[in-house]
């Protein structure tokens, strides 16, 4: 992944040749390096990013206003950061019944900013902040901030179903990835109001702009797979089909068996799956064939190509 610095320095290369996207940032914490993330790779993916980041905390006015710069600008996608510190303040200062409500009372906002846009809605998902009131309790008290906020990531979901031009951007799979330390540092949201992490942002970024390439119709439709210690585990020409390592025993065979089942749930997607091997065929096919802890078989690939010449010949 790029980091912060490279994506900067793509706002000064010529964007001339590439198709216009028109974004609108709206955020209630600062966003001008998200903005500048999103730019720099909008320019990785092929596009101009012609972007609108609205003044700081203008969520609402800029919305609600049919007469605000997010209005007039027009953009083909409004990306929504509204934060989880900034969420975790509000629960803080209201009633033990209007907590109860927090999660409905935010999903209301959304679906009424759906409503209102009529481009699409790339809407951050809330990473978890455990504010430790309740400890595990919290899963069963319905006003605390856990279980508000976990209902209304969930439930944001369901809205994405109901509403067909909001998209969720999933920034607490994100912070799964690669940790809270990661994601977030108190130090600089202190001094600069600044959520996210310059180490962080380029995955956000990515993110993002994942969504826009996938609804713009620029994805990856094929995945192209080696075999041995890719697809199992060994050599199959000089181990044999029953001694590759694969299945759910002892060892390292259980990856290569999470593996293929990852495959498999692409395939079931509409990937095509495509073999490349330097291997005699019959060999290559046995193990696909045979081996009864193999998940994916021959019925799965698409295109199967086996022999001596060189990979990269073959892929093209």
């Amino acid at each position: 992944m790029m980091d912060f610095r490279d994506l900067k320095k793509n706002s000064k290369k010529d964007y001339s040749s590439l198709p216009v996207i028109k974004v609108t940032l709206l955020g209630d914490s600062a966003t001008q390096f998200l903005a500048t993330a999103i730019k720099g790779m909008g320019y990785e993916k092929g596009y101009h990013i012609d972007l609108f980041e609205a003044e700081y905390n203008q969520i609402e006015r800029q919305i609600l206003d049919p007469t605000s710069d997010l209005h007039a600008f027009a953009a083909d996608y409004t990306i929504i950061f509204q934060s989880t510190h900034k969420l975790l303040d509000k629960h803080s200062t209201i009633t033990t019944s209007a907590q109860s409500q927090l999660a409905q009372d935010r999903l209301d906002f959304v679906n009424l900013t759906c409503n209102s846009i009529s481009g699409r809605i790339i809407y951050f998902n809330y990473p978890e902040i455990e504010d430790t009131v309740f400890g595990s309790f919290a899963n069963k008290v319905e006003s605390s901030f856990t279980y508000q906020l976990r209902k209304l990531n969930y439930e944001l979901m369901n809205l994405s179903q109901a509403q067909s031009n909001l998209f969720i951007c999933d920034l607490q799979g994100l912070q799964s990835k690669f940790g809270r330390d990661a994601f977030f540092k108190s130090s600089i949201y202190v001094n600069t109001e600044m959520l996210l992490s310059i180490d962080i942002l380029p995955y956000v970024a990515a993110r993002t702009l994942d969504i826009i390439c996938a609804i713009e119709g620029k994805f990856k439709k094929c995945l192209i797979i080696d075999l041995d210690n890719t697809m199992w585990g060994g050599i199959v020409g000089d181990d044999g089909w029953e001694n590759i390592q694969v299945g759910h025993g002892l060892g390292i065979g259980k990856a290569f068996t999470e593996f293929q089942h990852w495959i498999k749930k692409l395939k079931n997607r509409g990937i095509i799956i495509a073999i490349c091997s330097k291997n005699d065929e019959d060999k290559a096919k046995a193990p696909f064939e045979l081996n009864p802890e193999m998940v994916i078989k021959m019925d799965d690939i698409s295109v199967f190509i086996a022999n001596w010449d060189n990979k990269a010949d073959n892929i093209r």
